[in-house]
């Protein structure tokens, strides 16, 4: 957390645990080896193609790191390249300090729940739950969630008279 001009500034890195990209890496070879199999057999070039789009749609997901930024303007939940999930900080109108588990809300990542509750978790802990205006909130799991919470809470919407 840095003093940036008259907010504060957030910025993390969250990941999955070791355990998890382990596995997405040996799926990884799996796919991997067999594209190469494909390749080496006859057969149509359909099949040859999608062994080897696996394979790349894979790659990715073995070192898949989650960004948690907040500035003078916007919260935002980042995936990679594939996704980014910006809430204003003008639409904040609280936000709490919390426990949570990815399986809380069907895994790892970015989960939407019915009722506009979504998860962005890579680990079981600490985390913000950061209520928006409509009545969505998000549960965004952090090890230093109690300085995230600090950050957002002098920036949350003015509450209706």
């Amino acid at each position: 957390m840095t003093l940036l001009g008259v907010g504060m500034r957030y910025e993390t890195t969250v990941a999955p645990p070791r355990w998890l990209n382990s596995l997405m890496f040996v799926v990884f070879v799996a796919c991997l080896v067999g594209a190469v199999f494909a390749w080496l057999q006859e057969g149509p070039v359909w099949g040859k193609l999608i062994a080897t789009g696996v394979a790349l749609v894979m790659l990715p997901l073995v070192d898949v790191r989650g960004r948690i930024t907040v500035d003078d303007e916007e919260l935002t939940l980042a995936v990679g390249m594939w996704f980014r999930k910006r809430i204003p900080l003008t639409e904040i109108t609280s936000v709490e300090l919390t426990r949570a588990a990815p399986m809380d809300f069907g895994g790892y990542g970015y989960r939407s729940l019915a009722g506009g509750e979504a998860g962005f978790l890579f680990a079981a802990g600490p985390a913000a739950k950061v209520r928006a205006t409509e009545g969505r909130s998000v549960v965004i799991g952090a090890p230093d969630a109690d300085r995230l919470v600090e950050v957002l809470g002098g920036r949350q919407a003015p509450k209706d008279p």
